[in-house]
């Protein structure tokens, strides 16, 4: 009995001492620089691997291949800049979200257009390391002064 009682100290105390998640980075902070980069390896190393990407046009792409095929298209064709300010951070275990505003200028074949919006990213923590899991922008052109 006293061998039981014991061993349930000890594992309450590991219990108690065991370390919450690590803070969540600010992911779009660091997805908006490689972005901007065009680093595509650097922005899908982003994601978990059955992630969901919702475009503003209303369309998803599920699974890290059908992300990478639309990133590197958009990429291929487009030069973004773009400037995210997280708002929201909220975290509960494996899981939080962050949230905030966009301003975005995109240049295509020399045409430059000016986007502004919200976004939303759910985040899982695998393995030590915070992967988004869903991403969702809002937006519309800016309109010219």
């Amino acid at each position: 009995m006293i061998l039981i009682r014991f061993t349930i100290l000890l594992l309450a105390g590991y219990v108690l001492r065991a370390e919450p998640a690590a803070e969540v980075p600010d992911i779009g902070a660091t997805w908006s620089v490689e972005w901007s980069a065009k680093h595509l390896d650097q922005v899908l190393a982003l994601y978990a691997p059955d992630a969901i990407f919702f475009s503003t046009d209303g369309g998803h792409f599920a699974g890290l291949p059908a992300i990478r095929d639309f990133f590197k298209k958009t990429l291929a064709t487009n030069d973004p800049t773009i400037h995210m300010h997280r708002m929201a951070n909220q975290q509960a275990g494996t899981l939080a979200y962050q949230s905030g505003e966009y301003k975005e200028t995109i240049v295509t074949a020399g045409q430059k257009r000016d986007y502004q919006g919200d976004y939303l990213l759910v985040l899982r923590n695998q393995n030590g390391h915070w992967l988004i899991v869903e991403q969702m922008f809002t937006g519309s052109p800016v309109p010219a002064h």
